[in-house]
Formats: C-alpha cells, sequence, structure tokens
C-alpha cells in the first residue's frame, strides 16, 4: 500500500482515497498539527464501519492516558453487534508519542505491539494522537502497513477549497481573490504559526455570520479580521509609530476587553516588534522584499504591513521598544505592576519615543 508518490500527497486526500477504494488497514493511526483534520477522519472512519443507531453498542472510545493493553484487547475481541466492524478508537495513548514521563506502568507496549499483529478482521481500531514518534517500533509496524496518516498544514489549492466549501454549504458566492485575502489575513502560511483549521474554521463562522447578502466580499473580510488581536497588534504598532496616543490607548483597551490575556496580548506585541526591528534592520540593509519574506518566513500580505509600519521607525527606538516590552514582561511576573496597568505604561513609554 506504501510507494510511489503516496507520501507526498496530504493525508487529508490519502485517507479520504483509501476509504473510497476499501483500502483502510487496522490499526490506524490518525495525528498530526492539524486536528481539526485528525478528528474528521475519525468521525469519516467511525461512519464508514458502524451505523449512527449502532455506535452505542459497537463503538467503543478509550483515554489511552489510563487504559491497560487487557482492555484494549477486551474491546478489539468483543464481536460487532451489527455494524461491518466493531471501531476501538484509543485517544492520546502517550507510547505513540514516545511520552515516557506519561507513559502507564500498567500499559505493556511490547505486548500491545505483538497484539496489532493479529488484529481480528471484525474490528477497526484507531489511534489517535498530537504527534508521534517515528522511530519507534509501534509507528514504524503502522506505517509500513499503510496505516499511519499525519495531518499536517493544508496547502494553499487544498486550503482554497476548505474555504470554499464551508461558503458553498453556507449559500454564499466568494471570489478567489476575496478568499486569498482572507487566507493571507489569518496568517495560516507563516512560519511557526500556531493557527489552525479549528480557528479558520471559527473566522469563517464569523464572517458568514456577519455577511447578510448572498456574496461574501472583501469589505466583509475587513470588517470581521480586523477585529483579531493579530491585526490589532499591527494596528497598535502602526498607533505608535505615529506617536499616537490616543488611538494606541484605545485598541489596548478593546484588546483588553476581549477577553485575550495579558500574557497573551504582551506576547503578540513583542512578537509585532520584532517583527518590525527584523523588518526594519533588513531595510537599513537594502534587502529586497523577495529576501526578506524568505528569511522571515512570513506571508506576503503580514510583510508589506509589517514595512509599511517599520519604515515610519528608525532600528534605535524599534530596539528600545523591545527592551521596553521585555521590562514590562518582567515586571508583570514578579507582580511590580498590575497586568494591565503595566501594558499601559508600556505603551505610554512606546509613544513618547
Amino acid at each position: 500500500m506504501a510507494g510511489g508518490n503516496r507520501a507526498e500527497t496530504h493525508a487529508y486526500k490519502r485517507i479520504a482515497s483509501d476509504m473510497a477504494a476499501g483500502n483502510l488497514v487496522s490499526p490506524l493511526l490518525l495525528f498530526g498539527k492539524e486536528q481539526f483534520l485528525v478528528h474528521w477522519a475519525e468521525k469519516a472512519v467511525i461512519d464508514k464501519y458502524v451505523d449512527i443507531s449502532l455506535q452505542a453498542v459497537d463503538l467503543a472510545k478509550l483515554d489511552g492516558t489510563v487504559i491497560d493493553v487487557d482492555a484494549v484487547v477486551r474491546h478489539c475481541e468483543t464481536l460487532p453487534f451489527g455494524a461491518e466492524k466493531r471501531v476501538v478508537v484509543v485517544e492520546d495513548l502517550p507510547c505513540v508519542a514516545g511520552d515516557g514521563a506519561k507513559v502507564s506502568a500498567r500499559f505493556d507496549e511490547d505486548a500491545f505491539l505483538e497484539y496489532i499483529g493479529k488484529l481480528s478482521d471484525a474490528c477497526m481500531l484507531i489511534l489517535t494522537a498530537t504527534g508521534a514518534d517515528k522511530r519507534k517500533k509501534l509507528y514504524k509496524a503502522i506505517a509500513k502497513n499503510g496505516g499511519a496518516y499525519e495531518f499536517t498544514s493544508l496547502d494553499p489549492p487544498l486550503l482554497r477549497s476548505f474555504t470554499e466549501k464551508r461558503f458553498r454549504d453556507a449559500g454564499k458566492r466568494v471570489s478567489a481573490s476575496v478568499i486569498r485575502q482572507f487566507t493571507e489575513m489569518t496568517g495560516y502560511f507563516d512560519r511557526d504559526s500556531e493557527y489552525t483549521l479549528y480557528d479558520m474554521e471559527n473566522d469563517l463562522k464569523k464572517l458568514i455570520a456577519y455577511c447578510e447578502g448572498e456574496e461574501v466580499f472583501l469589505s466583509d473580510v475587513n470588517a470581521v479580521m480586523a477585529a483579531g488581536p493579530d491585526l490589532n497588534a499591527f494596528a497598535l504598532a502602526d498607533a505608535v509609530s505615529c506617536g499616537r496616543r490616543d488611538k494606541a490607548f484605545d485598541l489596548l483597551s478593546g484588546m483588553l476587553a476581549s477577553g485575550e490575556s495579558v500574557y497573551r496580548l504582551l506576547a503578540l506585541l513583542i512578537s509585532q516588534f520584532e517583527l518590525l526591528l527584523s523588518v526594519r534592520e533588513m531595510m537599513d540593509r537594502s534587502f529586497t522584499k523577495a529576501r526578506m519574506q524568505s528569511e522571515l518566513g512570513v506571508h506576503e500580505y503580514r510583510l508589506r504591513m509589517a514595512t509599511e509600519v517599520a519604515a515610519r521607525f528608525d532600528t534605535g527606538t524599534l530596539r528600545e521598544i523591545m527592551r521596553l516590552a521585555c521590562e514590562t514582561d518582567k515586571h508583570i511576573k514578579t507582580g511590580l505592576f498590575h497586568d494591565a496597568l503595566a501594558l499601559e505604561l508600556f505603551v505610554n513609554a512606546a509613544t513618547g519615543l
């Protein structure tokens, strides 16, 4: 089942193809950064083998952090009541990720490895995890048979299909350019981005709810996405660059009122000013936009915004702002100032430079 260009095909498409062709093997290992897709795949496999009316008897979901091998075996050896296969899901099994600190002393990994080599055809065993140690015998045994699916971030064409489907299901028309602007504003493709499909699903729901007509326009995207904390951090940095203390305080007040933690907001501001400092230094060295984008790993949209703001600072000012931000972080963690007050003092000092 392995081979060819399968390794280059996203797990999302690969498992859909394998289900359609009847090529799923047991056990399955579903893991990766995109837990949205892990849970989608888990549900798709369950629905394939167990009718919803039988899931109370022919589906078992087990907590991998507390389960032992004997319990897994008992569930797997139970014959299905009426479904095509009995489905057993073991979630977050520590030995999959190689997390020795969390592996239960009761869970005999070698015994489990021996058992899965003789699983009954009447059982579909699914293991789910956020990550997997590919050096472990367990992973290698599952991957060798074609049962390992790693759900990484979607590439641009797949992400476009993901968003288009949700707009279509909601009865909304949207142009390719608006979808592109929306995905750029999310920062999904930024290097080291923590934004996932769960976040995108939430933003899409907000955008669809905001748009009253049948078509989603760029103005709708700007109105909804501009309220996000990441873009507000851009706006606050922009206000600081212009010395607009009043606007900066208004933005900070809105960010604090949004329910975001002070630690999260400060981390966003530090990250934002780190980006601006890097861009400013590259501008001073006459880097091209293409080289900046390659070295910084940020999307073209974010780089364009950062370049516009960084152009209003000099390098020395940005370094001083970074010093103030780190000092603010220290003041909050040591309790020298109340969280919100520390941020207000930071904004006041930064706009005065």
